[in-house]
């Protein structure tokens, strides 16, 4: 009768810890969902300085210096090269698309310009560049955790984010495949 009590514990034991595990991957997911969100949501006022100010979305030789900068410091982190390479690039190539789909609105509603939209130099390169520290910490703890289930959490962006489903997915098809050092 021990016997069986100790391997129902032990079997209640096991149990615990693969739900404990499997609550900490799934909040591992949110996290880094959140930073993707966080720094995408950014693209909304960086549009508006742009369009006050009739500057073009795209940028490409400020694009390839922060790829650069932001791959480099995700390599510092432990992400490998490739991957973070990948993962860097989707985000901006994501919060462009969330750009341009603001630019042609408001060109086809004759938008004039934004009052206090904060300064592209001073406020919002400093803020992508926080949030975008913040996606690569959480990416590193998370990338080994982005498995079927956490592909299902991250198809449908967050309600802030509704009606950019399309630089969402830019922004999160990237993370799969995960790097070989995750994969069995």
């Amino acid at each position: 009768m021990l016997g069986v009590a100790l391997v129902l514990v032990a079997a209640a034991t096991a149990a615990g810890a693969e739900s404990d595990a499997a609550a900490q991957r799934s909040a591992s997911v949110a996290r880094l969902a959140d930073a993707v969100a966080a720094r995408l949501l950014l693209a909304d006022d960086v549009a508006r300085y742009k369009w006050n100010h009739a500057q073009p979305v795209a940028d490409p030789a400020r694009e390839a210096v922060v790829l650069e900068r932001t791959t480099t410091a995700a390599v510092a982190l432990g992400i490998p090269h490739d991957y973070a390479q990948r993962v860097v690039a989707a985000q901006i190539a994501a919060s462009r698309d969330r750009q341009q789909t603001l630019f042609d609105r408001w060109r086809r509603d004759q938008h004039g310009p934004f009052p206090e939209v904060p300064d592209l130099a001073t406020a919002q390169r400093p803020a992508l560049d926080r949030a975008t520290s913040e996606l690569l910490t959480r990416l590193q703890a998370s990338m080994c955790d982005l498995d079927a289930s956490a592909r299902r959490a991250l198809d449908t962006p967050p309600s802030a984010l509704a009606d950019a489903t399309h630089a969402w997915s830019i922004a999160v098809a990237a993370l799969w495949p995960t790097p070989s050092e995750c994969r069995p």
